[in-house]
């Protein structure tokens, strides 16, 4: 009660100082007098937790003073009020009373793309030219981080052309429209290419350009049709990265991304070197840089390097815990010190949603069954508590695939039906136990799963392909089949095993040409047993037997142990 009367006599202090402030009469006397009162007045509000009154006081005060601190203040209280309404109209009095605030015109930039205000916007681009000269290309820096986060991407590419038309001699203005082309998504990449080649001829070797260059190329590379584009793609973006550096040597932000450029692109010898020069020049993300150098030579499989430094790590108590714990785990795990590995997984503590906790408790079974300790496997896994839908359906995958693993399919169907008494519309397990299914010969299950799964995820390409190539191996319905793998291809056009699939269909339609087309096709994009099987098997049908036996030999070369391919040659060459 009485802490009540002492906030409620507090606020009424406020209120009167306020007031007084505030009144007409006041601003007649010294400008200066006028503003230190009601700043007072509002600080003494925020003080004591009221922040809609300051705020307000603070807006009066902008209104009638146009002076730019006030103003300022005013509109990071309605910034944290999230009145964005009075927040837009108080910057434009301080843009007004300080035009070369490159901060305002900040806010009011982003208040108005937040309102989607585009003629607002336009004006705040615009403003930035009454910016003195060396302050405009940090302004449209600012710029493209606000466009890049714009849904309307096309929205974001005249906002940036107002930019590059109005600054056409500013790198930033043409990094704005690389940015603002492409976005957060990787998108219109050949536009967004064009745009960050012309701030790069303006601005050689620019890191913060080089950087959005290298990242367009990996995205092009990724989009590549073959693999010799890909290639093609992701080795210049290197070449570009290392050309940047070394023009600018002492630039840690182009050591770091090439260094994560190489890691990614599965160079991790050479991303190794780079992270060791970032962790030895001992700046302040020391701990990360020799971190990242541990994962480098962990992923370069030098096992020996990763455990020495992942201990001292943990000794040293240096970095996080359970991620070390983690990775000792996956290092033992590599080398197959099954015992060891259970052991350091054991040791990773749950810390919420998204730790590596549930996926180590999985990995603990898993390396029970590689020591054919599998009911253990099995009974570590039923003591497991899942706690969201995503660990209820990894639990059931796993130990699916452990029994399966161990060659007991039945049990393997079971443990995934089991869990559809729970999870009944969960396309995952209802995909995975179709498969099942059909291999224990349970056919109308599997196609009934199958049929669920695409009601469910229409746009899902393998369940049409599976239930396709279920109808095409058996050598049934083949129009249907036919059908099904189409949808498949026209929804994942460069899958390989659907490409087989596709050719397997016509195969059995009697269509030999275009089979072979199709498995040649799928055979480029994977070399595998059962695409090699397949190939073979329409050369042979075509009385080409030299040109089978070349296949399924070279095939045989690098996968001796696949089943289908060996059962093909002893079904078709035996004599």
């Amino acid at each position: 009660m009485l802490r009540a009367m002492k906030k409620s006599i507090r606020n009424g202090a406020c209120a009167l100082v306020l007031t007084a402030a505030l009144l007409p009469g006041a601003q007649a006397q010294s400008s200066d007098r006028f503003i230190v009162a009601g700043v007072l007045a509002a600080e003494f509000a925020l003080a004591n937790g009221d922040i809609a009154t300051a705020s307000q006081a603070y807006v009066e005060l902008a209104r009638r003073s146009l002076d730019s601190k006030v103003a300022e203040r005013a509109v990071d209280l309605l910034l944290r009020q999230r009145d964005f309404v009075q927040a837009k109209e108080i910057t434009a009095l301080w843009i007004r009373a300080d035009p070369a605030s490159t901060r305002a015109n900040q806010i009011s930039l982003a208040l108005a793309l937040n309102s989607n205000d585009l003629a607002a916007a336009e004006r705040a681009i615009a403003h930035v030219g009454s910016f003195p000269a060396d302050a405009r290309g940090a302004a449209l820096f600012d710029l493209s981080r606000q466009l890049a986060q714009m849904k309307d991407r096309d929205a974001a590419v005249k906002l940036a052309s107002i930019a590059v038309t109005k600054f056409p001699s500013l790198a930033e203005s043409h990094y704005a429209l690389a940015v603002a082309t492409t976005g957060t998504t990787q998108s219109r990449i050949g536009e967004a290419m064009l745009a960050i080649d012309r701030a790069l001829a303006l601005r050689p070797a620019w890191p913060e350009a080089v950087a959005i260059k290298a990242r367009l190329l990996v995205a092009k590379a990724e989009a590549a049709s073959t693999p010799g584009a890909r290639a093609l793609a992701a080795d210049e973006s290197v070449l570009l990265l290392q050309s940047a550096l070394a023009a600018n040597p002492e630039s840690r932000d182009l050591k770091q991304l090439l260094a994560r450029q190489l890691f990614d692109l599965g160079r991790p010898k050479e991303a190794r070197t780079l992270f060791v020069d970032l962790a030895d020049d001992g700046k302040a993300d020391v701990e990360e840089m020799q971190l990242s150098a541990t994962l480098a030579a962990y992923a370069a499989e030098d096992w020996d390097t990763a455990e020495k430094e992942l201990q001292d790590a943990l000794a040293k108590e240096r970095g996080d815990a359970n991620a070390i714990h983690y990775y000792l785990g996956r290092v033992a795990e590599a080398q197959k010190r099954w015992a060891s590995a259970a052991e350091r997984y054991d040791k990773v503590e749950r810390r919420g949603q998204g730790d590596r906790y549930w996926e180590s408790q999985l990995r603990i079974a898993h390396a029970y069954a590689a020591e054919k300790r599998i009911l253990q496997a099995v009974s570590h896994l039923k003591r497991l508590q899942a706690q969201t839908p995503t660990e209820r359906v990894t639990l059931a995958q796993t130990e699916s695939a452990i029994w399966r693993e161990a060659g007991d399919l039945a049990k393997a169907f079971d443990a995934l039906d089991a869990a559809l008494q729970t999870l009944p519309d969960s396309a995952d397990i209802l995909y995975d136990s179709a498969m099942l299914a059909e291999r224990l010969s349970r056919l109308e299950d599997a196609e009934r799963r199958l049929r669920r799964v695409i009601e469910m995820e229409p746009k899902r390409a393998h369940a049409y392909n599976a239930l396709g190539y279920s109808l095409a191996d058996r050598n049934t319905r083949l129009d249907e089949a036919r059908q099904l793998i189409e949808k498949a291809l026209e929804l994942a056009p460069d899958d390989a095993a659907i490409i087989d699939s596709m050719g397997w269909v016509l195969f059995r339609q009697g269509r030999l040409k275009e089979a072979e087309e199709h498995l040649r096709r799928a055979y480029s994009k994977f070399k595998d047993g059962e695409i090699a099987a397949h190939l073979g098997e329409v050369l042979w049908a075509q009385g080409r037997k030299d040109e089978a036996r070349g296949v399924w030999r070279d095939q045989l070369k690098v996968q001796p142990d696949s089943d289908i391919l060996k059962k093909t040659i002893e079904r078709l060459d035996s004599k």
